[in-house]
């Protein structure tokens, strides 16, 4: 029987965007490194150059139970990139995707509801 220790948890992290607004997110590996979905790509880098001088906080943590799974989609993800795609694959929908849980981005939505508000007040 094989096992895995795990030196850091998995967990969904978050720094403010280097520019405009709002927090950027990545996972945070067994190992410390964090990946992350930019418009250029999947990006597997160190705490410290994801983090880039500003504060990092913990949104939540992976089960330990679905780390394997997680990894795997890690692997997969990195193998086969994807597109960037500001509504529907941002780096809050990939982070929720590789942690089990369904693509998300509340960032997004908030923006979306509040345009829906304000068009909806523009022609009331």
């Amino acid at each position: 029987m094989m096992f895995t220790i795990w030196q850091t948890p998995i967990r969904i992290i978050s720094r403010s965007k280097l520019s405009g607004i709002g927090d950027h997110w990545g996972v945070q590996l067994p190992n410390g490194d964090v990946v992350h979905l930019t418009p250029t790509g999947e990006k597997i880098v160190s705490f410290i150059d994801f983090a880039q001088g500003r504060p990092v906080k913990e949104i939540r943590r992976a089960p330990p139970e679905q780390y394997a799974q997680i990894m795997q989609r890690v692997t997969l993800s990195v193998q086969n990139p994807g597109q960037y795609r500001l509504l529907d694959r941002n780096c809050e929908t990939y982070a929720t995707w590789l942690i089990g849980e369904k693509p998300q981005s509340p960032q997004v939505q908030g923006v979306v509801v509040l345009g829906l508000i304000a068009a909806f007040l523009r022609f009331a």
